[in-house]
């Protein structure tokens, strides 16, 4: 009788201990931290104690005043020399884009030919020297050789310059080409004058002018090619050498974020906006000048909405489901 109870006892205090053991483990599983995504990826929300709000930052837009410095890469894609016979010897970056120059010039002198040559059997032709057929193959001539010389033409400007310049251009001076973005040229203009930093001459600042704009923009890049000259008297600069390209501190008291706030998507800019903490919804934005760190936002962003400037990647995979 005695070794039943016993036994009870035991059982009784074995439930107890398998009773808190369960019960503690059912209160120890982790809680599901998983964002909540809705409209589409358009609003994510968070848990409050979540760990990827920690991975998260942001600041007031529009708060204090913006600074963008306008700043490009370029090259040295051609030289321009005086000859020992007192001519000018262009030397271009590229054996390509030098053939294309020389094509071209084939091409004007064969239009200057062919033109006159039409002038020539028009005379004929009201002396009754020549025939209606004459005219029309020198009026042949000349169309071909004014495609050719446009087809040249055309190919040589969407490079940054405009070839007829060089009949004009002064000796001693390289051309530098820079690849502006298209949002940037507003602040861009014919004549400007620019600071030039080399590579291979760190300690020099120098000064040269952006003398031509280019005629279209890639439709890959979105940018426009400006042609930037600079004297070369002493002929350091060589076709081919890299330098850097300030066009001044144009763009001041603007509201600008950091590049890392932007997440691109087909094309379109976004940004995340914290409309209370922890929630945060997609906003697409228009962007305007940039710098190498900043950008401005011309539309989609108010005055003293907090963007997130820190882990805008990690709610671009939320929102679009990387």
């Amino acid at each position: 009788m005695k070794n039943n109870f016993t036994i009870n006892i035991l059982l009784i205090l074995l439930s107890i201990s398998l009773f808190g053991f369960c019960k503690k483990t059912q209160v120890e599983q982790p809680k599901n931290f998983r964002p909540m995504i809705t409209e589409e990826g358009l609003k994510i929300k968070f848990d409050p104690e979540s760990p990827g709000l920690g991975q998260i930052k942001v600041s007031k837009f529009g708060e204090g005043e913006g600074f963008i410095t306008i700043a490009a890469p370029s090259r040295v894609i051609a030289s321009i020399s005086t000859s020992v016979s007192g001519g000018r010897i262009v030397l271009f970056e590229s054996p390509d884009i030098n053939g294309m120059y020389a094509s071209y010039q084939v091409s004007k002198t064969s239009l200057i030919r062919s033109s006159k040559n039409l002038a020539r059997v028009q005379d004929m032709y009201k002396n009754q020297v020549a025939t209606q057929k004459d005219i029309i193959e020198a009026e042949a001539a000349v169309n071909s050789a004014q495609a050719e010389t446009s087809e040249f033409e055309g190919k040589l400007r969407a490079l940054g310059f405009n070839p007829s310049e060089l009949q004009f251009v002064n000796s001693n001076i390289v051309w530098l080409i820079c690849d502006i973005p298209e949002t940037n040229m507003s602040v861009v203009k014919k004549g400007k004058e620019v600071k030039v930093h080399f590579a291979s001459f760190p300690e020099l600042t120098l000064k040269g002018k952006a003398d031509g704009i280019g005629d279209n923009v890639d439709p890959l890049t979105r940018t426009v090619k400006v042609r930037v000259s600079l004297p070369n008297k002493e002929n350091k600069f060589k076709p081919g050498m890299f330098a850097k390209v300030d066009f001044g501190d144009e763009v001041k008291d603007v509201a600008v974020i950091p590049f890392n706030s932007v997440v691109t998507v087909e094309g379109q800019a976004y940004v995340f906006v914290q409309t209370t903490p922890g929630e945060f919804v997609r906003r697409p934005v228009v962007l305007g000048n940039s710098g190498s760190d900043n950008v401005s936002i011309v539309q989609g962003l108010f005055p003293g909405e907090e963007v997130v400037t820190g882990g805008a990647m990690l709610l671009k995979g939320l929102s679009f489901g990387y």
